[in-house]
């Protein structure tokens, strides 16, 4: 697996945990006609828990999650999830969506109109134990602020109130990757931040490696510059900067500071 050994090496030199087995690695190769003919070309490996992905629209970010998470099958390459190979187009290997273990959360919360917050919660849990479900949506219920909102559906809930609702339905099953594509774009400053700080602190104790996209500068440093996290910034689907947020982001966030004073 030439492309994937050549995308682990040359991210060593910016991840401090050096010799650590990496929880994420691709060598994605698509060409995609509904972006406007955009090639994607994205080669990573990443070993600490947070990943950060910045880049403006159409850069390929969306492509590479659905890829990872094994909705988009690209043209060539390879992806392992926590030291798995999950697509291999070299040997046709393809593991399903549902077998990979990744919760995705997108912008847009696709909950299910006719059902409850509470059963939008449950959804992913039939394998569980009657009582075990309950708990499990209590404690996700409990950790978005939920649990007055429990039996309302969809249509009655505000935007910020359906995109906790679907994050919380991502993490009830307790996936072992977590990938969140811009989930909180189209929310108010105050009630990100807020949502930002549950999810920081659900991801904090239950150590589920993470990849979070974004094309806001500000929000990827406030995700980025802890020292578990690592930065990727995406272009014309290609990664071509990876390592700290102080090293990757320097630039962009002199820039934004600037036009703020």
């Amino acid at each position: 697996m030439p492309e994937l050994e050549k995308a682990t090496a040359s991210a060593q030199s910016s991840v401090a945990q050096q010799g650590a087995t990496p929880w994420l690695e691709f060598a994605v190769h698509h060409r995609s006609n509904e972006t406007g003919g955009l090639t994607l070309a994205a080669e990573a490996a990443l070993r600490r828990s947070l990943a950060v992905l910045v880049g403006p629209s159409g850069a390929g970010k969306t492509s590479l999650l659905r890829s990872i998470a094994g909705l988009l099958k690209p043209d060539r390459g390879q992806i392992r999830v926590l030291g798995k190979t999950v697509w291999d187009s070299a040997d046709g290997m393809w593991i399903r969506p549902r077998d990979r273990h990744c919760g995705l959360v997108t912008q847009r919360p696709a909950l299910f109109p006719a059902l409850t917050v509470a059963e939008n919660i449950a959804f992913g849990l039939h394998d569980l134990p009657r009582e075990e479900r309950k708990r499990r949506v209590e404690e996700m219920a409990a950790l978005f602020r939920l649990d007055a909102l429990l039996d309302r559906r969809p249509p009655r809930l505000s935007g910020g109130e359906q995109q906790r609702a679907a994050v919380a339905r991502t993490l009830a099953p307790r996936p072992r990757v977590l990938l969140l594509d811009e989930p909180f774009a189209g929310l108010n400053l105050e009630l990100k931040d807020t949502i930002l700080t549950d999810l920081e602190h659900w991801l904090k104790v239950s150590e589920t490696p993470v990849m979070y996209v974004t094309h806001d500068v500000a929000e990827a440093w406030r995700m980025g510059s802890g020292q578990r996290a690592e930065v990727l910034r995406i272009e014309a689907g290609r990664i071509v900067q990876q390592g700290a947020a102080a090293e990757v982001l320097a630039e962009d966030r002199a820039r934004l500071l600037l036009s703020l004073g």
